[in-house]
């Protein structure tokens, strides 16, 4: 998933709303919030400050929002009034927390890769997140200059315009207007928190849906794989042993899901990611673990107190979900036994390098309910001639996303879709045959029908190659030549390549080249024998 914007989420820790709650809840604090209460070295306030454990991901605003922030506030611009509840020694920020951590960001030079960002994420920080604070740091350097510059400023005036000079001089004026919930309880500055946000950003459908079920094991488990096992631990109330299985699993899930990392701009090589760009990814991340455990999340449009699913009390039923969802993914690739290592370019992009989650929500379900049939090693038998086909025809996919709209909504008929194509191959069709029940089918005759079917769009009146055009013609010239399973002749994905004996160790094979193939985890371990005994 491309990204929503640069992340400032670890400026302002987040911290439960009951921590300190009856110690002074609901003071007032200062009237006002400037330089003094943010700045660098030992300061009390901007260490008290805290963020809703519940509250969405401070990852929303743009470089150009973060430079416009900071310029509105040192020409002493009109900023919008920040909301704060005081529970003990703590200061909630109600609303207001994008705009604090914009300024944070450029007081501190941590635009998603700083001190704090890396101490919350750790030292490797996600390879497009530090291509949002490269182009935010830049930009910030060409319309205001780096906060170390006007510190500079104050031994060696000449390194600072005359406007950055008058900047500097509001700098110790400017402020926030700061007001002061009220509320002495933990549930009524909830309550407010909800109210004021109401008007807000829009939440999409499944952030309102782990915002209203956050302590569930679901929730929990899909911002464990979020970020790697990494982040905020949303799983800290679990004991220590719990705790580290729980960090464990988001770390190896998120590992099959989005390593080796994208890069930026155009994809130019078939060594793709299974789940595309690993930012911003907590919706599709908790859509996959509630289908890997068919759990059902009620109706985000509902109240919601009527809409929580239970708390995960212990950690028990966080890891019963983690355990699925790792399940599921480790048969869609990785080298475990069971992986069959489905190619992403295959199944889970469109033809210009799109990634389409609901492919991967599809495929999950399919590729579970051959496990759960017995029937994986039917399923190899055909796959080559299935996976040609897919090719061929994968303008069906984003065809059927255009019919029934992007979302849940397309994960049904994409399996019913796939489900018919394997079916028929698995009844001995040739690729002839199955364009044949295609074109008989009620159901899906109209794909044919699609004008038109396997084009990109028109470009011709356009003299700058576009970075979609440039993939999917880079990926047709890639796929017939790419590297192929040894023992069941569909197409390999550099994640879940093995090594195999082709003539095996039992049978006089040893380790010379010329006896070695490369194969799919699963054709190996489990397809190969399967296959000789039959044959």
């Amino acid at each position: 998933m491309a990204a929503k914007g640069v992340n400032l989420d670890a400026l302002i820790p987040r911290e439960d709303l009951a921590i300190g709650e009856g110690l002074q809840s609901g003071a007032h604090g200062d009237p006002t919030i400037g330089y003094a209460h943010l700045g660098r070295g030992p300061n009390f306030f901007r260490e008290s400050l805290r963020k809703p454990e519940f509250q969405r991901e401070t990852t929303q605003w743009s470089p150009a929002k973060i430079v416009d922030l900071v310029e509105a506030f040192l020409d002493r611009r009109l900023i919008p009034a920040v909301i704060l509840w005081k529970a003990g020694n703590n200061n909630f920020v109600i609303d207001g927390a994008h705009r604090l951590s914009a300024l944070l960001a450029w007081l501190h030079d941590d635009y998603g890769d700083g001190t704090k960002s890396k101490s919350l994420f750790g030292q490797a920080i996600d390879p497009e997140q530090q291509a949002m604070a490269d182009k935010t740091r830049a930009l910030i350097e060409k319309k205001i200059g780096k906060y170390e510059l006007f510190e500079a400023s104050l031994s060696y005036p000449k390194v600072v315009d005359d406007k950055q000079k008058e900047r500097i001089g509001n700098l110790t004026v400017s402020h926030f207007v700061a007001q002061w919930v009220p509320a002495a309880t933990k549930e009524a500055a909830e309550d407010s928190f909800f109210i004021i946000n109401a008007n807000a950003t829009p939440l999409e459908p499944t952030e309102k849906k782990i915002l209203n079920s956050r302590g569930a094991g679901n929730s929990i488990a899909a911002r464990a794989i979020a970020h790697g096992g990494a982040g905020y631990p949303y799983w800290k109330a679990f004991d220590e042993d719990r705790q580290a299985k729980i960090v464990e699993f988001g770390r190896d899930i998120y590992q099959l899901l989005y390593r080796p990392p994208l890069g930026q701009g155009t994809i130019d090589t078939l060594d793709v990611t299974v789940a595309g760009r690993g930012y911003s990814v907590l919706p599709f991340v908790f859509d996959l673990v509630n289908f890997a455990n068919e759990a059902k999340v009620g109706d985000s449009s509902k109240p919601a107190a009527k809409n929580k699913t239970p708390c995960d009390q212990d950690g028990t039923e966080t890891l019963r979900f983690l355990s699925a969802a790792f399940q599921t993914t480790s048969r869609i690739t990785g080298k475990s036994p069971t992986s069959l290592g489905l190619h992403p370019v295959i199944y889970f992009y469109s033809r210009g390098g799109s990634f389409m989650p609901w492919a991967v929500l599809a495929w999950s379900k399919i590729i579970d309910g051959l496990f759960a049939r017995g029937t994986v090693n039917s399923f190899c038998d055909v796959r080559a001639d299935l996976e040609d086909f897919l090719i061929t025809h994968k303008a069906t996919m984003t065809s059927i996303v255009h019919q029934y709209g992007s979302g849940h909504r397309s994960v049904a008929p994409l399996t019913r879709f796939w489900t018919f194509l394997l079916d028929s191959f698995l009844s001995g069709a040739s690729v002839e045959r199955v364009r044949e029940l295609w074109q008989e089918s009620a159901d899906w005759a109209y794909l044919l029908k699609v004008e038109p079917p396997l084009r990109m769009p028109d470009e011709s009146s356009k003299k700058r190659i576009s970075r979609t055009t440039l993939t999917s013609t880079i990926w047709d010239a890639s796929l017939p030549g790419a590297a192929r399973c040894s023992i069941c002749s569909a197409r390999l994905h550099r994640n879940s390549q093995t090594g195999d004996h082709i003539l095996a160790i039992r049978d006089g094979g040893d380790a010379r080249p010329g006896n070695t193939g490369i194969a799919h985890p699963y054709c190996n371990s489990t397809y190969k024998d399967w296959k000789a005994k039959r044959d």
